[in-house]
């Protein structure tokens, strides 16, 4: 014989249920939010990084034309005896 669950027994399992049914419905809601926030952070990582790689290029181009500059005087130089 199976024994009768109480009214108070019953209210409990009602409230646990509720209970879970709220952690995972807040659960669902964070995930939703996390996502979000990453791609909002991934789309600035990736502006950040061209941004970086623009400037990466110029130094890489004003180190060229110095270098170049710097060769041409000595040449300059050596070639009118100066040095």
């Amino acid at each position: 014989m199976a024994p009768n669950p109480s009214t108070e027994d019953m209210n409990s399992v009602l409230d646990v249920s509720r209970h879970v049914d709220e952690l995972a419905h807040g659960l669902n809601t964070h995930e939703v939010m996390c996502e979000e926030r990453w791609k909002t952070t991934f789309t600035r990582l990736e502006t950040i990084e061209k941004g970086l790689q623009r400037i990466d290029s110029r130094l890489l181009s004003m180190g060229g034309i110095i270098i170049v500059f710097l060769a041409g005087l000595v040449v300059t130089l050596a070639t009118t005896g100066a040095v």
